[in-house]
């Protein structure tokens, strides 16, 4: 009845059939074991044991009763069977022992000293016996079993023994084998410390397995050790020792016999690998091996197969861990970066880096494969994160850092070095980011840009390695600043750049501007610690040389399609130093630089015309000495003059806010130097325009920012350089380029008209008009007194240098150009300050807002500084006239209409006077050329706008009442004399009042015939002329003489009730009709048309036709004996 109760064991373990409820129970377990110790059929019994103990491993109650017979009754049979020399025997037991030293309840009643036995018995079994599956059997238990940590280390030796027996076993079995190795990772994982002793014993028999011909077993051993690294890594010194003998006796020939044959260089590779792994710190100690074991990679290197070559790669990482065991990490966060102890130590760890670095240095200048090259790229992260705290030391950043990230950024982001080139430029950004990051981390806000270049683009092993190997970086000191500008370089290398298309340029420049920002912020932030202050300051020196030496080679000498873009690049990097760093500082004479601006040097012997009477402003000469933020300026301003390209508007734009961003009073007049040294060199006009453009742009910023800010004091410097900068266009114009002044009249006019007058002028009239409208809204008195001087200053300029502005004026006059720039500004400027009211309104303010005692020095200032700029306009456009009297020139005819305008708001006694003294000989000479060339002049519309402007100047005469102040006629009688003898009738009309009158008194005029005769012999001569009966277009003309219609001028009372006389003459036929009408009294000063307003078109063709006589023509006998004496 036996022999069925296996079969039916395995039919129930197999097929899961249920129990047919009509059977009997089964009989206890105290009973099944007491059968099983019974049965002289040993395999029998362990068959029924081991169903038993199968059914009570689902069955807690069973197998506690199990348990409680294992230790008395089962455990001794099993270890006497153990070694039963019937193979099945032993087989049966060994099978059921191993169940009872996995099973947790079973395992929970043995006690250590039968655990002992076990282990001994266990042991003997493997090193004595014959049969493999016995030994195979035996190792197994030992990798199932679940004994105390104590127990097992008792035997460890002797343990481990067998087990390394087993590995290495006589029946050259691969399971025994394989089962051995699962006995190490067992008795690892009960107590890894002392494995990791007695490592030399059981190690040795595994790496050994690594070149084996079989690839099952050197992946079992390959296997093993990648899960017993973490134990046995770094190396015991016994097993170095061992692993060293291996190599010099018969690994390392091994391996270099495996390196020629092409299908074995991997696995020879990655041997290399675990053996430089296993070797440690006793490789550096033991340099003849070390050489001869370099001979392995050096070869595979060079290797033509890829694959060998990422293989020899990944192994290449090994060494890294043999000479770097542990990253030195630490829980808390260093926030200073700890001094090397010796310089031994430095060598030593230099010697090292060295090494490992040499190959990497190869394989990325050398080879273009992505998957190689991210190999390479994935060893060096792999030695930066095991260096520690080691790699913020600079020897080590020079050693270990800097070389790849000079070999990657020398390629550029080419299409497979892109992922590459992104990789470096975080890594770098997150390094330069750690002293910024702690200052933050501090509690001080410094924002840290997010580096958005290419690292979405990166391979996904490149971005696993940023994300789980962290980098040690501590924040940097300012003795690594020379390298961290040094790699910044590397970025911005201007021959690569060259190469680079519109896209990749914007992305570096993008990401090495983010790291530039970062790096100033580094040193700001030394700034504000005393102790770094000094090192700071030279770091302040470094960035401004570095923006320099990068863009001038960048932007300055190159002409490719990338310099627009370069650009503005080089201006936000100097918005950068601008911006970060605290203006005491930028403006300091502390931290001072030597100007070596090579432009600078250039001006200072070039050609300069010694004509043009210059402001006294001096330009700062090359190599002297100046604060960061003039070294800033000067440089953006050479970068421009440098530059080949076209400037465009937002590059001038970008300019005027770096000249305006920093301290506008101590650098500022650094900027205008520049531009005026700039008019002198220029050599073509079409650079006069981006200067001109330049101009506007900064002071258009300066309008609407700076000068609402300014306190306007007499005298004060910085306010000359205003002055002397808003005269910039002036200047610009009285030199022409040299290559236009050389071209011929027919194409020199043409680009004259379009380029300089319709652009260029535009450009300085924009901001004329902005200034005299205070366009700002600043303080009226500030603009005030910013107007009196500018004023004043652009007269002084005109005087200093007034036969160049003829010249300038007679050139295009000879070229017979339409319209002259210089003088077209200078009237647009004239015409503004005209026509906006401000100068007027000051100007009646002016007596209220001063004090009596400061009146009579300062009366009328602003509107005096305006007058005589209007009078240097004025005599300007007699040149223009007398040059070509044919020509119309537009900013003509606003400048008198604004003139018109002008003297039609006069209404104080003191500013008609004022008027009349700085503008009266101009007017003289005005009305005297005109009258001259009247036939010239008739051909255009000038004429017509004099006329204007003197009846408006009549007018104002008579508002202010001096059309009766005799002495002040008398004064103006040379102007007066030209304008009655003015050809142009309407002229000649309305000066006849006006001139009567300074050539007597009022009481003189009223009562002496003999001088009204003699007065009136004049305008009657001139009126003879131009009515000469002869000619056929003059046969008739009439005049009428309305003396109330026309004028504004106070009766006296005495005359209120005279008789008005209305005289038509008829020379050509010799008639007269005289008519008599009443006149109501008027009030004095009133008049019938309102004060100024301007009136219509037909009283003014009705003034063309008429002349005004004085109260002393009213008699008509003094009217009859004058026509008498006509006859």
């Amino acid at each position: 009845m036996a022999p069925p109760l296996p079969i039916r064991a395995k039919t129930v373990e197999t097929l899961g059939l249920r129990r047919c409820t009509a059977m009997p129970p089964p009989p206890s377990v105290e009973r099944q074991v007491a059968e099983v110790a019974a049965e002289p059929d040993r395999t029998v019994a362990y068959a029924r044991l081991l169903h038993l103990q199968r059914a009570c491993a689902d069955d807690p109650s069973a197998a506690a009763d199990l348990a409680a017979a294992s230790p008395s009754i089962l455990l001794p049979l099993l270890l006497r069977d153990a070694g039963d020399r019937d193979e099945a025997v032993a087989a049966s037991a060994l099978k059921c022992l191993g169940f009872a030293l996995y099973h947790p309840v079973l395992i929970s009643t043995v006690s250590g000293q039968m655990a002992q036995s076990v282990l001994d018995t266990l042991i003997q079994l493997i090193m004595t016996t014959q049969m493999k599956a016995i030994c195979n059997l035996g190792v197994w238990c030992i990798s199932v079993q679940e004994l105390e940590a104590v127990v097992v280390d008792h035997t460890a030796t002797s343990l481990l023994t067998a087990v390394v027996h087993a590995i290495d076993n006589p029946f050259r079995s691969l399971s025994t084998t394989f089962e051995a190795a699962q006995a190490i990772m067992k008795l690892i994982s009960q107590n890894p410390e002392k494995m990791r002793e007695l490592s030399s014993i059981w190690v040795p028999p595994i790496y050994r397995r690594l070149l084996s011909v079989d690839k099952a077993e050197r992946d079992m051993a390959e296997r093993c050790l990648i899960k017993v690294s973490s134990v046995v890594l770094p190396p015991q010194s016994l097993l170095s020792k061992a692993i060293a003998s291996d190599l010099e006796h018969s690994l390392l020939s091994c391996m270099l016999n495996m390196i020629h044959d092409p299908e074995k260089k991997v696995q020879a590779v990655k041997s290399w690998g675990w053996y430089i792994s296993l070797l440690g710190l006793h490789v550096v100690d033991n340099r003849p091996l070390l050489n001869k074991i370099l001979k392995v990679p050096e070869q595979l290197f060079i290797d033509s197969d890829t694959q060998v070559q990422i293989a020899t790669m990944v192994a290449w990482r090994n060494l890294v861990n043999a000479f770097f065991p542990q990253a030195s990490e630490t829980l808390v966060p260093k926030t200073k970066i700890s001094p090397i102890e010796s310089r031994a130590d430095t060598n030593a760890q230099l010697k090292k880096i060295r090494l490992i670095m040499l190959p990497l240095g190869r394989i990325l200048s050398r080879s273009r494969n992505i998957a190689l090259s991210s190999s390479c790229l994935s060893t060096w992260h792999h030695l930066l994160y095991k260096l520690g705290d080691l790699i913020n030391q600079l020897p080590i950043l020079e050693a270990a850092f800097g070389p790849v990230l000079k070999i990657v950024f020398s390629v550029g982001p080419d299409i497979q070095n892109k992922p590459l080139y992104s990789f470096c430029v975080n890594l770098f950004h997150e390094y330069i980011s750690a002293k910024v990051r702690d200052m933050a981390s501090l509690g001080e806000y410094l924002p840290i840009p997010l580096n958005q270049n290419l690292l979405s683009q990166s391979c996904i092993h490149l971005k696993t390695l940023m994300d789980g190997q962290r980098i040690r970086w501590l924040p940097w000191d300012v003795t690594c600043f020379d390298f961290h500008l040094e790699i910044l370089v590397s970025i911005v290398n201007p021959e690569l750049l060259r190469k680079m298309t519109l896209e990749i340029v914007v992305t570096v420049m993008d990401s090495a501007m983010q790291i530039f920002r970062l790096l100033v912020q580094g040193v700001q932030v030394d700034c504000k610690a005393k102790c770094a202050y000094g090192n700071a300051q030279i770091c302040v020196a470094k960035v401004c040389k570095f923006v320099k030496k990068v863009f001038m080679d960048l932007v300055g000498k190159q002409n490719n399609n990338n310099c627009s873009v370069l650009l503005q690049y080089a201006f936000q990097f100097v918005k950068v130093i601008l911006e970060e760093l605290d203006h005491c500082l930028l403006a300091s004479g502390i931290c001072v630089i030597g100007l070596d601006i090579e432009h600078i040097k250039e001006m200072e012997y070039a050609d300069c015309s010694p004509k043009l009477s210059f402001p006294g402003m001096k330009s700062h000469s090359y190599m002297e000495m100046v604060s960061p933020a003039v070294y800033m300026i000067v440089l953006s301003l050479s970068v421009v003059a440098e530059f080949t390209g076209e400037l465009s508007h937002g590059d001038a734009e970008q300019l005027a806010i770096i000249i305006c961003l920093s301290n506008f009073q101590d650098n500022f007049h650094a900027a205008v130097s520049f531009m005026y040294k700039q008019i002198i060199l220029l050599t073509d006009n079409s650079l006069r325009m981006r200067w001109l453009m330049v101009w506007n742009k900064i002071a258009m910023r300066l309008n609407e920012q700076t000068m609402p800010n300014l306190k306007f004091n007499c005298g004060a410097s910085v306010h000359d350089v205003l002055y002397q900068f808003f005269c910039y266009p002036f200047f610009a114009f009285l030199l022409p380029g040299r290559k236009s002044t050389l071209c011929g009249a027919e194409s020199s006019s043409e680009s004259y008209l379009s380029l300089t007058h319709d652009v260029e002028v535009e450009v300085a009239i924009e901001v004329y008009r902005s200034i005299c409208a205070n366009s700002n809204h600043g303080p009226e008195a500030d603009h005030k007194v910013f107007l009196e001087s500018f004023c004043g200053f652009v007269v002084s300029i005109i005087d200093e240098n007034i036969s160049l502005f003829q010249a300038n004026i007679g050139y295009c006059s000879e070229k017979k150009f339409k319209n002259c720039a210089i003088f077209s500004i200078l009237g647009e400027l004239v015409s503004g300050l005209l026509e906006n009211g401000h100068i007027l309104n000051y100007a009646i303010k002016e007596p209220t807002e001063t004090s009596e005692e400061s009146a009579g020095c300062s009366q009328s200032s602003i509107l005096l500084s305006c007058l005589k700029l209007v009078s240097r306009f004025m005599g300007l456009s007699t040149f223009v006239f007398k040059a070509n009297p044919t020509t119309q020139h537009q900013i003509m005819s606003r400048f008198f209409s604004s003139l018109s305008a002008f003297a039609g708001h006069l209404l104080l006694k003191k500013d008609v006077l004022l008027f009349f003294e700085i503008i009266g000989e101009q007017l003289t000479e005005c009305l005297s050329l005109s009258g001259t060339l009247y036939r010239e002049m008739q051909q255009g519309e000038t004429i017509n706008q004099i006329e204007k402007v003197w009846i408006k100047i009549i007018m104002c005469l008579n508002t202010s009442k001096l059309i009766n102040d005799g002495s002040f006629l008398q004064k103006q009688q040379v102007l007066l004399q030209a304008a009655v003898n003015h050809p142009h009738r309407p002229i000649s009309v309305a000066t006849t009042p006006a001139w009567r009158a300074s050539r007597s008194d009022i009481s003189t005029l009223q009562h002496s015939s003999f001088s009204v005769s003699k007065l009136d012999e004049l305008p009657m001569e001139r009126r003879k002329d131009l009515t000469d009966p002869c000619a056929p277009h003059n046969a008739i003309v009439l005049e009428e003489i309305d003396i109330l219609r026309k004028f504004k001028h106070p009766i006296p009372e005495m005359e209120k009730n005279d008789e008005s006389i209305k005289i038509s003459v008829g020379l050509g036929r010799k008639r007269l009709k005289i008519m008599k009408y009443s006149m109501k009294p008027r009030e004095p000063g009133k008049s019938t048309v309102p004060p100024g307003s301007f009136s219509s078109k037909k009283d003014t063709d009705a003034s063309s036709s008429h002349y005004m006589e004085s109260k002393a023509c009213r008699k008509p006998e003094l009217i009859l004996e004058m026509l008498k004496r006509k006859k």
